[in-house]
């Protein structure tokens, strides 16, 4: 056997020896590369179920103050007397302090709903507007309201899964 043959065959032999341990790095560097990815799509979607909870959360006390203040403010309508009136007066200005917190978080959670977050805006200042307006006139349509108040739940309905469904642009 000349030394080139001999030299081909040494090669042929480490190739043989090196190729299994090559496919295992390879496989670890890959099966690496794939937990990681993994690991940060289970992180995101953790971040995007967190944020959704909270929105959710704050969009149903804001509705359930809108309730409170429309329902106060209806019984209002029927109270003689002095004592209760100014207790449910105050109730509901606690109330719409209370929806006015509420607006201001759920403001910061509609940046992820880039397509619903401004109806949602739009909802909010409505029934907003529409309690003023009835803390003001003393009276006001309850039917269009909870009209209102249903024309909401339908926004944080897509809202909410549309944060729950968003990836983040950086």
């Amino acid at each position: 056997m000349s030394n080139y043959q001999l030299a081909i065959e040494i090669i042929k032999l480490s190739i043989s020896f090196l190729t299994p341990l090559l496919v295992v790095i390879v496989g670890l560097l890959i099966s690496k590369k794939i937990e990681k990815n993994k690991f940060s799509v289970l992180k995101e979607k953790e971040w995007q179920v967190k944020w959704a909870e909270l929105f959710l959360k704050d969009a149903i006390e804001f509705n359930s103050n809108v309730t409170n203040a429309i329902c106060l403010l209806f019984h209002i309508q029927t109270e003689s007397d002095n004592d209760k009136i100014n207790e449910m007066i105050n109730t509901v200005k606690e109330c719409f302090n209370r929806i006015s917190e509420i607006d201001w978080n759920i403001r910061n959670y509609t940046q992820f709903a880039k397509i619903n977050g401004e109806e949602i805006l739009r909802m909010q200042s409505i029934l907003m507007s529409s309690i003023g307006k009835m803390v003001n006139e003393k009276k006001g349509n309850l039917e269009e309201i909870r009209k209102q108040q249903f024309n909401y739940y339908n926004a944080v309905r897509k809202a909410h899964s549309e944060i729950l469904n968003s990836t983040i642009m950086v």
